[in-house]
């Protein structure tokens, strides 16, 4: 049997000979790298054509795992076999180049000195990629087989019994093998001239994962010249050491208040200064699973947070006139993710703070921070397509309500005794998609859960509703427009609003040196790129005094006054 690290080393020396004797020169870029012990570096992927044939190899020392992603940041590939090698085929929407990133993790204790090969594919290229079927898992894996004919070699790594199904784009059977090894061979014949797609239908019926090679190799092809643009890689920045979390860490350029990004699989370390009580709210974009890790300045522990969601909250009090504190996030996921650091004065937090929508991703969790300054009733509600659990945390830090039952709705009351108290309800997604919760404080009468029967309701016969009586705009989307009446009496110098889920203002909307006249209004759409309804409105006028209107449902009403 070829193993499959003889099988990768093929595929890169192929394009290395290839290069080397003038056939492929135009159109290969290989090149040599090195990353350090317990490090991360990356890898620029500069690719000009539709499809790419990349092949990484390492000198065998260490384990290296691979993460690829587009030029949004996307993750495109994840690879974390116990092994130094990779093959994967790039596929490119759209005509130009574009830059993809390739981060190479050394998880072993000495240098790892790897070859990047990268090389277009033609009609006759031979391509190669490696899968990770787990431990009892099916896999289908789609592959296109060019040429007039097409040999199919899928190998494994030896360690468990691999069976194998292929069938054509009309679901036909053209390949079966259930024998007890982990690799099989097939031709393709009969093809026609454009590319095929096919299926190959992979079990695993061993108790570990098994890397596979699949190499589709066309015939009958007549070579042409290269005429694209050829590809180039290079390194981009210097090896980062791998954190306490085993992740690369870096330092983030600036601190305190702000806006930060934590990329895949890695932690950003970001320097907080504190002067006095302060209360430190952080929230991701929902895309990934966050961890925090808050140190004081002599390094002990003051704050941490490890569960499924992206968001933490936390009350400091400095010793010290002002200290510096260290927050450590540590990215989960396998696409970046976007966090906003807060710093809150509680002496300015004044009235009740809470109603919004947030989006809550399959399988992970958000936090909402609750603020009340009487007896409270708080609706939760989902938008129905998953189940959420529900648990209610005092300032003390303890439980004072759960929910687990299989709806997404929930109801409690919040009483905060003498003077104004906060809460964090905590919310588990147990559904494979989002779910858009609502958040309000209820009124005398209003019920998330009431229906005639006592039982919970669904969310469509939730009150108050977070409706689109507006109805939709031209892209299908809730009508977000509204219009601001500036019933204040003076003049506004600034306008913000933002998703009453989100932190900050954000920029100045009226923008510099205009002004919105007493008595005029102004029509604007708030859209933001969310689904989200409830925003806040905030102006400041003339005599700098600041008007804000919190949790206003632009899909349903069509004006707002600030007087």
């Amino acid at each position: 049997m070829i193993s499959y690290r003889a099988s990768i080393k093929a595929c890169t020396a192929l394009i290395a000979a290839g290069a080397a004797l003038g056939a492929t020169a135009a159109q290969a870029a290989i090149d040599q790298y090195s990353v350090p012990a317990s490090s991360r570096v990356t890898v620029n992927l500069e690719v000009c054509s539709a499809e790419s044939q990349l092949a990484v190899l390492g000198d065998t020392g260490t384990d290296l795992d691979f993460v690829l992603t587009d030029a949004e940041g996307n993750s495109l590939h994840v690879d974390e076999g116990v092994d130094d090698y990779l093959s994967f085929v790039i596929e490119q929407e759209g005509e130009g180049c574009a830059t993809y990133s390739l981060a190479i993790t050394n998880l072993g204790e000495e240098a790892n000195d790897f070859t990047v090969a990268l090389e277009p594919i033609m009609a006759d290229t031979t391509r190669v990629r490696k899968y990770i079927i787990g431990a009892s898992e099916t896999q289908t894996i789609p592959f296109k087989a060019c040429g007039t004919s097409a040999m199919v070699s899928a190998r494994g790594d030896g360690d468990t019994d691999l069976d194998f199904i292929i069938r054509n784009a009309d679901g036909g059977i053209v390949h079966e093998d259930a024998d007890t090894s982990d690799e099989t061979t097939a031709e393709l014949a009969g093809l026609l001239d454009d590319c095929e797609v096919f299926e190959l239908e992979v079990a695993n019926l061993g108790d570990v994962y098994n890397a596979m090679m699949l190499v589709i190799e066309p015939t009958g092809v007549t070579a042409e010249a290269f005429a694209g643009t050829q590809p180039t890689t290079s390194l981009v920045e210097e090896a980062v050491a791998l954190g306490d979390t085993g992740r690369p860490t870096q330092t983030a350029d600036g601190s305190g208040a702000g806006t930060y990004r934590a990329e895949a699989t890695s932690a950003l370390l970001v320097n907080v200064p504190v002067c006095g009580l302060t209360r430190l709210e952080v929230r991701g974009d929902g895309d990934t699973d966050l961890d925090f890790t808050l140190n004081d300045a002599s390094g002990e522990t003051v704050h941490s947070d490890f569960d499924l969601s992206d968001v933490t909250f936390v009350t400091l009090d400095a010793p010290e006139a002002c200290e510096t504190y260290e927050l450590t996030v540590d990215n989960l996921g396998e696409v970046y993710n976007e966090f906003t650091v807060a710093l809150i004065d509680p002496a300015t937090l004044s009235g009740t703070s809470g109603p919004g929508e947030y989006r809550v991703n399959g399988d992970l969790a958000t936090k909402v921070a609750l603020r009340v300054c009487d007896v409270t009733r708080v609706g939760a509600r989902g938008d129905g397509d998953t189940d959420l659990d529900f648990e209610v945390i005092d300032q003390d830090g303890d439980t004072i309500y759960e929910d687990y039952d299989l709806s997404d709705v929930t109801e409690f009351t919040l009483d905060p005794g003498n003077g104004c108290a906060d809460y964090q309800l905590n919310v588990s997604n147990l559904g494979e998609v989002y779910n858009l919760l609502t958040v309000a404080f209820l009124g005398e009468g209003e019920s998330f859960t009431a229906s005639a029967n006592g039982s919970k309701s669904s969310s469509s016969a939730m009150v108050p509703a977070i409706g689109f009586a507006k109805g939709l705009g031209e892209d299908g989307n809730p009508d977000r427009s509204i219009i601001i009446l500036n019933q204040s009496g003076e003049q506004f110098s600034s306008i913000y609003w933002s998703n009453s889920a989100t932190f900050g203002w954000g920029d100045d909307m009226l923008g510099e040196g205009s002004r919105l006249a007493a008595g005029a209004d102004w029509e604007v759409d708030v859209a933001d790129g969310s689904n989200a309804c409830l925003f806040d409105f905030r102006a400041v006028t003339e005599s700098q005094r600041e008007i804000m209107v919190r949790a206003v449902n632009v899909c349903d009403i069509r004006s707002v006054t600030m007087e």
